[in-house]
């Protein structure tokens, strides 16, 4: 669980890095396979699936590196062995 200064500061580190990796919505929704909604909710945190912030959060870090941005650097989600209880796939991947 996440304090409200940690919620605060994860949605701006995951803006950050929607933001700076500069892909349009529509291809970010592809890709993640989620909703307009879906996607908006997890950039603010304000979502009810934790396994779709850190989906999101993959999926900016690879694509970030992809292109070879440099991304933000992530403070609460820095520790990628915290999503081990949170289920997702990365449909970009396939």
């Amino acid at each position: 669980m996440l304090t409200r200064q940690e919620t605060i500061n994860t949605a701006h580190e995951l803006q950050e890095n929607y933001r700076r990796l500069g892909y349009d919505q529509a291809r970010v929704l592809a890709d993640t396979e989620l909703s307009a909604r879906e996607l908006k909710a997890v950039l603010s945190v304000k979502g009810d699936n934790p396994g779709d912030v850190w989906m999101v959060r993959d999926y900016l870090e690879e694509m970030l590196i992809k292109e070879g941005k440099e991304g933000y650097p992530f403070s609460r989600l820095a520790d990628h062995s915290a999503n081990r209880w949170f289920a997702y796939d990365k449909p970009w991947r396939n």
